[in-house]
């Protein structure tokens, strides 16, 4: 790694920090100041799209998360965040086609595109096929946090259809 982009990684954990401490205007600034350094790294558009989301700005989120993926649409955690807002809209079309576009990409996690699928299609009412998609998921899981995320979902799932 050359010692830009050390630096880069560097002042994004700051960042990440200052968000976590509830710094926001501190985090802010400073995302301010890398857009004009690194207008190319998606990480930037996309933490400021998280941290939008987070303040319940959708819109801005969304308007974030789309500048991610124009400057990398290679850069994965961006599909499953912006596909997020799009089940929450109830943009399902446009959900499901960001998901299977991740489906594609190199460094993806397919634990976590299973996951939005399955959350999709719960929220379309389509239960059988979300616990499908969770399963999926499970079957992806490489830690406990997504298979913990994962099986509650199925349990929540198969309560609503009585199975439980």
């Amino acid at each position: 790694m050359n010692a830009e982009l050390a630096r880069f990684k560097e002042q994004m954990y700051v960042v990440s920090l200052d968000i976590k401490d509830k710094y926001y205007e501190r985090a802010l600034n400073k995302i301010n100041e890398l857009i004009q350094i690194y207008p190319n790294r998606p990480e930037i558009y996309y933490e400021l799209g998280k941290f939008n989301y987070n303040n319940w700005d959708n819109e801005s989120a969304e308007k974030n998360f789309l500048k991610a993926l124009e400057v990398d649409p290679n850069y994965f955690p961006t599909y499953t965040q912006y596909a997020l807002i799009l089940i929450k809209d109830k943009r399902y079309k446009d959900a499901e086609i960001i998901l299977n576009k991740s489906k594609k990409l190199k460094n993806k996690e397919d634990s976590d595109i299973y996951f939005y699928l399955g959350m999709l299609f719960q929220h379309q009412g389509n239960l059988d096929t979300a616990i499908e998609a969770y399963t999926q998921s499970l079957y992806y899981s490489i830690n406990e946090a997504q298979i913990d995320s994962a099986m509650k979902f199925i349990k929540v799932c198969k309560e609503l259809r009585g199975w439980e």
